[in-house]
Order: structure tokens, then sequence, then C-alpha cells
């Protein structure tokens, strides 16, 4: 990936998380801004592509926020290791979208 990115700097941006180094990334606003990627390109809502993996309740929090910040069903896929039951954290998903829909607004 780190490869890719200088390649197609116009087309795709990416970074790894890891929680277990770096914290849950949902715990706090700094966090969630720690996960934004600059870009050279536009990474609005509409045209960004967010890959989910991990545990069910880091997927359902982050999947029901994007889908209440607008990003479209198509633009999100995912990949859950265990934990498929968990339920969303409400002032959790608020702050995810918050940070999506902020993000955005600044790429536009």
């Amino acid at each position: 990936m780190d490869k890719l990115q200088p390649d197609y700097p116009d087309k795709f941006s990416w970074k790894a998380v890891i929680s277990s180094a770096q914290g849950r990334l949902s715990a706090n606003d700094e966090n969630l801004k720690s996960l934004l990627v600059e870009t050279t390109f536009s990474a609005d809502i509409d045209t960004t592509h967010y890959h989910l993996i991990g545990n069910g309740s880091m997927v359902s929090e982050f999947k029901t926020a994007l889908n209440k910040a607008g990003v479209p069903d198509d633009k999100v896929t995912l990949e859950t290791y265990f934990n498929h039951q968990a339920k969303v954290t409400e002032d959790v998903v608020d702050r995810i979208a918050s940070a999506v829909m902020e993000t955005s607004a600044a790429a536009v």
C-alpha cells in the first residue's frame, strides 16, 4: 500500500490504524482526526470508498456512522472478524459521523 500511494496520488491514499497501539479510534475526537488521511484529490462523501476491517463493534459503529453522514451504501465494504452481534453506541456513531462530515466538507 505504501508503494501504491506515491504512484497514484490523484486516486489513492490509505492509512493503517492498529487500535492496540493507538487506542480505540472512536474514543474521542483526537483519535478520529488522527485517522483522517490528507489527500491530493477530492475525498468527499460521494467519491471516497471506505473498507472497514475489524471486530463487529467497530465495523457496526463505523458503518452506521457512515450511513448517518450520507455515505452511499456502495461506497462501504466490510470485513468483520468476530463480535458480529455487537450493538452500536449512539454517541460513538454521532462522533464518527461528525468527523466524516467535517472531513468531507473540507475536501470540497
